[in-house]
């Protein structure tokens, strides 16, 4: 390769290899897209932390491509949610906000994802169409406005990562605008089943490919306010939900031993005081995890019962 020049798609797979980190044949890459360069400081670590994210994501892009599409980019980023963040505090913010792009021919896939960048179980499409723009900013931030007046804010992206998708997307963006192509939406940001990962419309919760049914923000809410953490719990966020729980159940203890103490030895008002405490924490605890619960669930699909089986009936038509 001569000092400069872009590498090629051979040299790039040899170069994998010989890290023990090869991609999937099976999957269409732009290779030059994702692995610019080959040489430079450091540029083994950089080249293993790309491919170790592709990786984690390859047996889900084996499932979500549709034929003839071509994956141009991949990166990971964080979604930025000040309600969340203030509430919930920021390191579980960014550990339930991690989300990963793929950017396609077609489209633009996003997926909640571990650490790793391993996938999980909601996923989004934006169609290059519904794109009015994509801004990279300082501290690694990256905001994406979309047709449907929805701006998306994310953190936690390298230099090369921001400017990359820039010029991908601006690209893109160009060639939807010749070729005139502009699919159908019920939104900017579409739901995709996690199951099939057909799309599922705007305000339905039933997917209608395969079946599958997902939890109603209200639904999850609900069991929220009856029992903090419940809806945490359904949604997937274990870890945070453990937490939540623990912070609860300690709370609630101190707040329980006050009452006790305060009808043993009542003096003055001290029992009603004591009461109005206990009503206040309940009140508090409840309502305010069930409207963070809300604000979470969304945001995206959570899977409740999975794909169905088609009847027989179904199968003749």
């Amino acid at each position: 390769m001569a000092p400069g020049s872009p590498p090629t798609d051979d040299q790039i797979r040899t170069r994998l290899n010989d890290l023990k980190l090869p991609l999937d044949p099976g999957i269409k890459y732009r290779l030059t897209n994702l692995f610019p360069k080959l040489d430079g400081w450091f540029i083994n670590s950089s080249i293993k932390t790309k491919a170790k994210l592709i990786r984690e994501m390859e047996h889900t892009l084996e499932e979500i491509l549709q034929p003839g599409e071509e994956v141009l980019y991949i990166a990971k980023g964080i979604q930025q949610a000040f309600l969340e963040t203030f509430f919930m505090g920021a390191l579980w913010a960014q550990m339930i906000n991690q989300t990963g792009f793929v950017f396609t021919n077609a489209r633009v896939l996003m997926m909640r994802t571990n650490g790793k960048g391993k996938p999980l179980k909601t996923f989004w499409m934006i169609y290059y169409s519904e794109i009015v723009s994509v801004k990279g900013g300082w501290a690694g931030s990256l905001t994406v406005k979309l047709k449907d007046r929805r701006t998306l804010a994310f953190g936690g992206f390298p230099k090369a990562d921001r400017q990359a998708i820039e010029r991908i997307v601006e690209e893109a963006i160009e060639n939807y605008q010749q070729t005139g192509f502009a699919p159908d939406t019920t939104q900017s940001l579409e739901d995709l089943c996690c199951h099939c990962f057909d799309t599922v419309p705007k305000n339905d919760y039933e997917c209608p490919e395969c079946g599958a049914t997902f939890w109603k923000p209200s639904q999850l809410a609900i069991r929220s306010l009856i029992f903090p953490s419940w809806g945490d719990f359904l949604m997937g966020h274990y870890a945070f939900a453990c937490f939540e729980l623990l912070g609860y159940i300690v709370g609630l203890g101190f707040v329980l031993l006050s009452v006790s103490m305060a009808i043993s030895n009542p003096q003055g008002d001290s029992v009603l005081d004591a009461v109005l405490v206990a009503i206040a924490f309940f009140a508090m605890a409840h309502v305010m995890d069930a409207s963070l619960t809300y604000i979470v669930a969304n945001k995206g699909l959570n899977p409740r019962i999975g794909p169905q089986p088609h009847s027989a009936e179904d199968g003749e038509d």
